[in-house]
């Protein structure tokens, strides 16, 4: 007999990802308040939140993935970003006008990843899907301009990368709301 796990205190996958959204919130803020041309000082903190926030993904995935619906699609989340966050960490040698196309190309992956997530949630009939649908299309939209140059010219470079990381933040907080609904409980009979 499967039971749905609804009214629990908040649990450690949860706090994880609330921890994972506060690093990208802080992330996007610290962003927020450097001009564009000095980009590349904050881009160990981008690439700092990027990796904690994607081996967040990777460790619910190790511990979950057999009683998570959507689990694969976390794991691929996870080794994304995980794996993407090495440029911004490293590689010190960034032109500041490639830092939003890579954040963007960031996001619009990661929203497909959701998009499709979504698809299987909804086969599942899991109550939420349409939450990570509209974080998935959020995604896109967002990952897309942010590779178009007028609206990098009308919100500025930094304004566009903050605006990615809060949106990867909002996914997170959905995440953890939404954790209870993911994850089957094999009951006692």
């Amino acid at each position: 007999m499967q039971k749905y796990v609804h009214d629990l205190p908040l649990g450690a996958v949860q706090t994880c990802w609330v921890l994972a959204a506060v690093a990208l919130m802080l992330a996007g803020f610290d962003v927020v308040n450097v001009p564009d041309n000095q980009l590349l000082t904050v881009a160990e903190h981008l690439g700092i939140a990027m990796l904690f926030a994607g081996c967040t993904n990777l460790l619910v995935f190790i511990f979950n993935k057999k009683e998570m619906h959507g689990a694969r699609w976390l794991l691929a989340d996870g080794l994304v970003t995980a794996l993407l966050s090495i440029f911004p960490l490293f590689n010190k040698m960034l032109i500041p006008s490639v830092i939003p196309l890579f954040f963007g190309i960031w996001e619009l992956f990661l929203g497909v990843i959701k998009f499709i997530e979504s698809t299987e949630l909804y086969d599942d009939k899991i109550k939420g899907w349409q939450i990570f649908l509209v974080i998935g299309i959020v995604e896109i939209f967002s990952g897309v301009a942010s590779l178009m140059k007028p609206v990098e010219d009308y919100v500025g470079v930094n304004h566009v990368i903050a605006i990615i990381f809060f949106v990867q933040c909002i996914g997170y907080v959905f995440k953890m709301k939404f954790y209870n609904h993911l994850v089957v409980k094999r009951g006692k009979k």
